[in-house]
């Protein structure tokens, strides 16, 4: 009898690495389904705790989008991008809402919020995606609001028309040191 050595495979993929050990035909079964599900292109599938998001604060009323916006007052597309994906998932009339946004959906809401549409609303939530504010849902052009965005448009972002979250701390400067002054004698 020979002592065969376990097989041991590493394969990477993006930025993740499997590493697989054990005997011949489990090792090259493994692999051959990691190879089967990315050439299917298989979403991962969803996390677990999707459906337990935060929850906005209670509002009294219904609210429309311009009212909405006007409330918050983003300061750049970028956080208005934010806005949007938020009213659209929490705010709007229930066959309105949704739990993504794409460039269609944002030019929509900038329209009715009375704002300047961006020059292209594609890479604005493109650079909401990268300010940490959306995540990708894996189809072209969709991004769902994040914990970080839902905290944007909740927390920070002006509410009853003061900011909240910024504080106006200043900090008194350190008074200089005086510098010992050379005298050259001559």
């Amino acid at each position: 009898m020979a002592n065969k050595k376990p097989y041991k495979v590493k394969v990477t993929i993006g930025d993740s690495v499997v590493e697989v050990e054990g005997e011949e035909k489990g090792v090259v079964a493994i692999v051959s389904a990691l190879t089967d599900a990315v050439r299917a292109g298989r979403k991962s599938p969803e996390p677990i705790s999707q459906g337990m998001g935060p929850e906005p604060l209670p509002r009294s009323s219904q609210t429309d989008i311009r009212s909405f916006f006007e409330e918050k007052q983003p300061s750049s597309d970028i956080e208005a991008a934010a806005v949007a994906a938020y009213f659209y998932k929490y705010l709007a009339s229930p066959e309105d809402r949704r739990e993504t946004i794409d460039s269609t959906t944002l030019e929509n809401s900038f329209r009715l919020a009375r704002r300047p549409l961006p020059a292209k609303s594609g890479f604005t939530l493109v650079n909401a995606r990268n300010a940490g504010y959306l995540d990708s849902t894996g189809e072209t052009g969709a991004y769902r609001l994040n914990p970080v965005g839902f905290n944007l448009v909740e927390h920070t972002l002006r509410a009853g028309g003061k900011e909240i979250g910024k504080k106006g701390i200043r900090r008194k400067r350190a008074p200089m040191k005086k510098r010992a002054s050379k005298t050259r004698g001559k």
